[in-house]
C-alpha cells in the first residue's frame, strides 16, 4: 500500500482539511485505517487512544487527523510528540476523510490516454481536449464530450447527447440520445440513462406504448452508482440537480425531478413524476410513489414507502411512511403486543 507515488506534507493536509497542525511536518504517502498502519501513512481517527500511538508509530504511521478538541489533550499531544506523529485537529472528520482520500487517491486511471483503436466515434461528434475513449466504446452523431472526460470500455454515447468537462464514465455505461450531463459527473459501471419510461395507455388493444420524447438533464458534480437507471421524460426532461449522489441499483422514473445535494442510498426507487427536494437524504430501499412530492431537507429511514407528500424538513420512516416519532412508537407498541395480549387473556379468565 505504501510507495504509491503520491506524497504530501502533513501541514499541506492540514490546510486542505481546514485543520490545526500540531508537531513537526511529516511526509504522507497513503491514507489507511488505524487497523492497518503502514510506513508513511495518515489515518482519520476522531477519538484516538493515546496509549496506541506508540504502536501505530512503530508500524510507520506518521500523522493522525482527529477531532479538533482532541489536539488540546495533554496526554495525546505528549504521546504524539514523543513518537513523532503529527496531529491535525478538524471540526468535521468525515469532511476531512473525503478531502484526504481525494488528495491521496493513487488508483489507476479508468481509461488510458487517447482514443482506443476499436472505439467508434462518429465524424460529427465533438471532442474536447484530452478526452479518453476506451476499447469498444461508441460516440454517436452530434454528441459532445467535454475536455478531460474519460469514456470507459464498451460505453455508448447516443446521438446528440452531451457530457461536460472532466467527467468519468466507467465501463459499460449507456447514454441514449438526447441526454445532457454537466461537468465532473461520475457514472459507475452499468449505468443506463435515457431509456424509455414505463408509460402505457390501456385501451381495447391492451397496453399501448407512450413514446417518450423528452430527455434527461443532469447537473454538475453528480455521481450515479453501478447499474442505476434514469429514464427519459415523457415530453419534458427527467432532471437531476447539482451534486446529487445516487447509490447502486436505483431506479429513477420518467419526469422525476431531484433537487440539488440530494443523497439516495442503494435499491431505492423513484416512480414517475415524483419530485425530490434539495438536500433530501434517503436511506437504502426507499420507494417513492408516482406524482408524490418530498420537500427540501427531508430525511427518510431505510425501507420507507412514501405514498403521500412530505413537508420540508421532516423525518419519516416506515411502510407506509409516517412521521418518525409516530413510526418509532408504533414499532415499540408492536413489540409489546404479545405481552399485552397475555395480560388481557389473564384478566378475562374466570376466577
Amino acid at each position: 500500500m505504501s510507495g504509491s507515488g503520491v506524497s504530501v506534507s502533513s501541514t499541506e493536509l492540514a490546510a486542505l482539511v481546514d485543520g490545526r497542525h500540531h508537531g513537526d511536518a511529516r511526509s504522507v504517502e497513503v491514507l489507511v485505517s488505524v487497523a492497518r498502519p503502514v510506513p508513511g501513512a495518515v489515518a482519520v481517527w476522531p477519538k484516538p487512544d493515546p496509549e496506541r500511538i506508540g504502536a501505530l508509530a512503530q508500524a510507520g504511521l506518521v500523522a493522525l487527523i482527529v477531532e479538533e478538541v482532541r489536539v488540546d489533550e495533554e496526554t495525546l499531544r505528549a504521546a504524539a510528540l514523543r513518537e513523532g506523529v503529527a496531529l491535525v485537529g478538524v471540526r468535521d472528520t468525515r469532511v476531512a476523510l473525503a478531502r484526504t482520500s481525494a488528495r491521496l487517491d493513487a488508483r489507476p486511471a479508468t481509461t488510458p490516454p487517447g482514443i482506443a483503436a476499436s472505439a467508434v466515434v462518429d465524424a460529427s461528434a465533438r471532442l474536447g481536449a484530452d478526452v479518453r475513449i476506451g476499447p469498444g466504446a461508441y460516440v454517436g452523431p452530434d454528441a459532445t464530450i467535454g475536455e478531460g472526460t474519460a469514456i470507459g470500455a464498451r460505453c455508448s454515447v447516443g446521438a446528440g447527447s452531451s457530457i461536460g468537462a472532466h467527467g468519468v464514465l466507467h465501463d459499460g455505461v449507456v447514454l441514449y440520445d438526447g441526454v445532457r450531463i454537466g461537468d465532473r459527473v461520475r457514472l459507475h459501471a452499468g449505468v443506463v440513462i435515457g431509456a424509455d419510461g414505463f408509460g402505457y395507455a390501456f385501451g381495447p388493444n391492451g397496453a399501448e406504448k407512450i413514446h417518450h420524447l423528452g430527455g434527461v438533464t443532469i447537473g454538475d458534480d453528480v455521481e450515479l452508482g453501478a447499474n442505476t437507471a434514469v429514464d427519459r421524460g415523457t415530453l419534458d426532461d427527467t432532471r437531476i440537480g447539482n451534486r446529487v449522489k445516487v447509490d447502486n441499483l436505483c431506479q429513477i422514473g420518467h419526469n422525476v425531478v431531484i433537487g440539488d445535494d440530494a443523497v439516495i442510498a442503494g435499491l431505492s426507487g423513484l416512480a414517475g413524476s415524483c419530485r425530490i427536494g434539495a438536500r433530501v437524504v434517503m436511506g437504502g430501499g426507499c420507494m417513492i410513489a408516482d406524482h408524490v412530492t418530498v420537500g427540501d431537507d427531508v430525511r427518510l429511514a431505510g425501507g420507507s414507502g412514501v405514498s403521500k407528500e412530505i413537508p420540508a424538513g421532516e423525518t419519516w420512516g416506515g411502510l407506509p411512511a409516517q412521521p418518525f416519532r409516530g413510526w418509532v412508537r408504533e414499532r415499540y407498541l408492536i413489540n409489546k403486543l404479545e405481552r399485552m395480549w397475555q395480560a388481557v387473556r389473564a384478566a378475562g379468565e374466570p376466577r
